[in-house]
């Protein structure tokens, strides 16, 4: 299996399901941490706390379940 270069987390999402089909509950949290990957990193655009804090949520249950599935 090849990854290219990419900031959507979903993209990836559907190349690794076949291997962690149980990562699907992570779609929608993936999606919205996308957005988070070009959106704020120019000037111009930022995070309010609450988004932050939801984003940083979202990442963190999912970081968890992928330390999991990895035995980490």
């Amino acid at each position: 299996m090849t990854f290219s270069k990419i900031h959507d987390l979903v993209v990836l999402l559907d190349k690794i399901l076949t291997i962690e089909p149980i990562w699907e509950v992570y779609r929608e949290d993936l999606a919205y941490l996308s957005d988070f990957a070009v959106t704020f990193r120019y000037p111009g655009e930022s995070a309010d706390t609450e988004s932050a804090i939801d984003a940083q949520q979202r990442c963190r249950r999912f970081r968890n379940a992928a330390r999991d599935a990895l035995g980490l």
